[in-house]
């Protein structure tokens, strides 16, 4: 069943959901409150050799908060529009399978009929994302961001750069260091980060409304209301998140914000890519028990921790480098001829003012520029649609660049992602389940009859071949137009055999390294 309505029309699912039943009606649910009378109910527990508990424990051990259940699907779906208070729903809801987390326990289904109404996505902790490629920047105009000077005083910029009255949509202003601005480029091929979270706020009022019923938060009307609100920053691989005011959107697909702020949502610099979550979406729905039950999912990409206020001196000591003067020494330039060293010449930096009240704002900078939004406006990995182009374009700039050894990117293109996948998706198909495309049963073994035991639907794969294949062949013409190190030429060749014991040999085929990288 590839969505909610399929679903639907069968009636009923089969998961391991939580086993609860309320004391009132005495009927099970799978929700926190019973869905017919809204009372607590009294958490059940499994055992796969004892049967239903009134306990946790029983002889063989801890018994599970969950079981397989036939979910009566329609029953859930009549009370969600109950709580609508509306027949209509979206043509198409869409839902997973089945739930990651140590306990099973799923999202109320009002929340997904919300997000398809609203053309939301949802990550796997609860929250709606928005990515952007991280830009820092340290000044910015009014008429560069789509804000109105008089929306910025009221936001705090009440006077320029050189101290001036905020007056004109031209004048410099510094960014405060947890003010940030969003992404909205027409040549994106995503919707921009205005419009994504504009159907967010609309998305998390409805929310308050209909499911908890509260006052809506945001009423916004147009993506420009959201200049004054809240997000959390996230940077990939981080469990930390740190709250940024919106105040403006760009011409590019940026996350343009202070160098500080970029430090704060990350151990060090070294990435290029970040999300904002809508701080009340968040607050509302993000919950760990959503989490995955494994290690990286437990603790990564999830804001378990926030950090409310910026302390320039807790972040990555990395942008404490960054030089705050407005213009450089003479001498800087003739030490620079002489090679001598950097701390000769003393150049003002935010390492200098940590801990003073200088330290949140007085950086400088050496160069006007006309526009922010002028220039590239969106990156090529956005635009490029398959992995194939984009690493065509990658190797065609190493090959244009001299300062950069096309041969060394090859290698570790190779080394670091492509190798590791293949292996990866190898291994996982030689130990992957069978899944039953009617009644999405899972075998570890299929039955000897080649069909579902339960509804004698067809069996499938979950992990399919050209996923293994996939990056096989664009390492083999990487390797050899570079001339690559015989040890990882032969590494991929012993590769290709075992994939090729598994799958058989296809017959040879003449391919020319044009068909890949020109």
């Amino acid at each position: 069943m590839r969505s909610f309505q399929q679903a639907l029309a069968a009636g009923k699912v089969v998961a391991d959901f939580p086993f609860l039943k309320c004391p009132k009606c005495n009927i099970s649910t799978i929700y926190r409150r019973c869905d017919q009378c809204h009372a607590i109910p009294v958490q059940y527990y499994h055992c796969r050799f004892c049967g239903d508990l009134p306990g946790p424990k029983c002889q063989h051990g801890e018994a599970n908060k969950y079981k397989k259940q036939d979910i009566d699907l329609r029953r859930y779906f009549t009370d969600a529009l109950q709580r609508l208070k509306s027949d209509i729903y979206p043509d198409l809801i869409k839902g997973v399978s089945g739930t990651a987390n140590k306990d099973h326990i799923p999202e109320h289904l009002v929340k997904g009929i919300l997000r398809s109404k609203h053309n939301i996505a949802v990550n796997k902790d609860g929250t709606t994302r928005y990515d952007m490629t991280e830009l820092p920047i340290t000044h910015f105009r009014p008429c560069e961001i789509r804000t109105s000077v008089e929306k910025l005083r009221d936001l705090g910029y009440v006077q320029d750069c050189y101290g001036k009255p905020l007056e004109s949509p031209n004048q410099v202003l510094e960014i405060r260091p947890q003010d940030v601005i969003l992404a909205s480029s027409v040549e994106a091929l995503d919707d921009t980060a205005d419009k994504v979270l504009l159907n967010v706020a609309n998305f998390t009022d409805e929310l308050l409304m209909t499911l908890y019923g509260l006052e809506p938060y945001y009423r916004l009307n147009k993506s420009g209301d959201l200049v004054g609100h809240l997000v959390v920053g996230l940077a990939p691989h981080i469990s930390t998140g740190i709250v940024g005011r919106i105040i403006g959107f760009s011409d590019t697909q940026g996350f343009l914000a202070h160098p500080l702020f970029h430090a704060a949502m990350r151990r060090d610099c070294d990435g290029d890519e970040a999300c904002v979550i809508l701080l009340m979406d968040a607050l509302l729905n993000f919950s760990r028990q959503f989490l995955p039950n494994n290690r990286g999912g437990r603790t990564m990409d999830s804001p378990l921790v926030l950090t409310s206020c910026l302390v320039p001196a807790e972040v990555d000591d990395m942008a404490h480098g960054l030089d705050t003067a407005w213009e450089y020494p003479l001498a800087l330039y003739h030490a620079a001829q002489e090679y001598r060293d950097t701390k000769e010449v003393p150049i003002p930096q935010i390492r200098k003012t940590l801990g003073t009240a200088a330290q949140y704002e007085g950086v400088g900078y050496t160069h006007e520029v006309t526009n922010i939004n002028l220039g590239n406006r969106c990156s090529a990995y956005k635009t490029l649609p398959s992995m194939e182009e984009k690493l065509k374009g990658q190797m065609e700039l190493a090959d244009r660049i001299r300062a950069v050894d096309a041969r060394f990117v090859a290698e570790l293109v190779i080394e670091k992602h492509f190798i590791k996948d293949i292996k990866g998706n190898l291994r996982k198909f030689s130990t992957q389940k069978f899944r039953c495309v009617k009644c999405n049963e899972k075998y570890r073994r299929p039955p000897l009859s080649g069909k579902c035991g339960k509804c004698f639907g067809k069996l499938i794969f979950t992990v399919s071949e050209g996923s293994v294949l996939k990056y096989l062949e664009p390492s083999m013409s990487l390797a050899r137009k570079y001339n690559l190190s015989p040890y990882l030429y032969q590494t991929l060749e012993i590769t290709q055999r075992r994939i090729e014991g598994v799958f058989g040999k296809e017959r040879e085929k003449q391919m020319g390294l044009g068909s890949w990288f020109g």
